[in-house]
């Protein structure tokens, strides 16, 4: 039984995370929702398991939207910036995320939104990798963790910043040293400076979404003080 979507209220994001990896019918349901050209992509997919994930997950996507602006999911027409981020002319603002099976959608009545969600797993020479692409004060402060504390710090500042970069909607394309985030949990001020870009850190929210155990997740928009709440979405419905 579906559940009733909520009144998209300025200064709210609305999370649902869900799973990818589901039974082969509801597959096959979400594969009738996409468009041709979502289809086509779907099969470009070498191995079976990224193609029923895409699918599943744009399946997810469309039912959330049409849910939103009383659409049939299979009748939405996604537009697409420069760099391929979807939107939708007059609204919402959405973004979505997925590592490995776990799946993250972020619905906002306006602005520019972006939303990350990571798989915590090892990453072979993290401090190398932090050295090369985190802002300095991001890698010191890397350094300067505890060794049993690193791991998590890591992806909190990974989802915080490619959630900015996504809400951009430039992507990885752009250098992750050119800004820096705060990963503390609730800090007031997410985003720390910016260089090479016309963005004020004083108007951008950015920070942690509570996610299932084994993950960490953030979302970024250009709205400060916005808070979060728990997307009425059933997947049961797909």
């Amino acid at each position: 039984m579906s559940l009733e979507p909520p009144r998209l209220r300025p200064g709210i994001v609305y999370i649902w995370e869900g799973r990818l990896d589901v039974p082969a019918r509801v597959t096959a349901a979400a594969r009738k929702l996409l468009s041709a050209g979502e289809r086509k992509r779907a099969d470009r997919f070498a191995y079976d398991r990224h193609r029923r994930r895409y699918t599943v997950a744009q399946g997810h996507l469309r039912r959330v939207l049409g849910q939103l602006t009383d659409t049939r999911p299979e009748d939405i027409r996604f537009h697409y910036e420069e760099k391929g981020k979807p939107w939708l002319p007059g609204g919402p603002s959405f973004n979505q995320s997925h590592s490995e099976d776990r799946l993250m959608i972020g619905v906002a009545a306006s602005g520019r939104l972006g939303v990350d969600i990571e798989e915590m797993r090892q990453v072979r020479l993290m401090l190398g990798i932090a050295d090369k692409n985190f802002a300095p004060d991001e890698a010191a402060r890397l350094h300067a963790a505890p060794a049993n504390e690193r791991r998590r710090l890591f992806f909190r500042f990974w989802t915080r910043k490619e959630a900015f970069l996504k809400a951009l909607g430039v992507g990885l394309t752009h250098p992750l040293r050119s800004f820096s985030v705060d990963p503390t949990p609730g800090a007031a001020q997410g985003l720390l400076h910016v260089e090479d870009l016309p963005e004020d850190p004083a108007q951008w929210h950015i920070g942690g979404v509570r996610c299932a155990e084994g993950a960490e997740a953030a979302l970024a928009m250009d709205q400060a003080g916005v808070e979060v709440e728990p997307l009425s979405y059933d997947p049961a419905g797909l």
